[in-house]
């Protein structure tokens, strides 16, 4: 049972690294004939979603273990990774109306947590 939790946060992890790559990937478009195609496939862009199919299995396997509705309420995290990767490595600006947020998402995840 622990194993699964940690999956699930690694998934998290994984799911949130994807997501920066995903955003790094279509911010880089080539010129000429193929630009559209040039956003989606490119080396970021394409290491993302080969770590969103590994994401993918690894929650097939959890789901195993934990139930669905635990399942999503931890996985709501993700939101907090994104932030946090998005802030420390493409400097997106974090302002109050997100910290709130997050906050909130965190708040309800323990709760959810701690009486289910």
């Amino acid at each position: 049972m622990i194993l699964s939790y940690l999956l699930l946060f690694l998934a998290i992890l994984l799911t949130g690294i994807s997501q920066v790559l995903l955003k790094t990937g279509a911010s880089r478009t080539e010129g000429g004939r193929f630009r559209a195609f040039s956003m989606y496939l490119n080396a970021p862009a394409l290491t993302a979603y080969g770590l969103l199919l590994v994401t993918t299995v690894i929650s097939v396997i959890v789901l195993r273990e934990i139930p669905l509705k635990v399942f999503y309420a931890i996985a709501s995290l993700n939101f907090l990774v994104v932030a946090g990767l998005s802030y420390w490595l493409l400097k997106e600006r974090v302002d109050r109306e997100m910290i709130i947020a997050l906050a909130l998402i965190v708040a309800g995840v323990l709760v959810f947590n701690l009486t289910g």
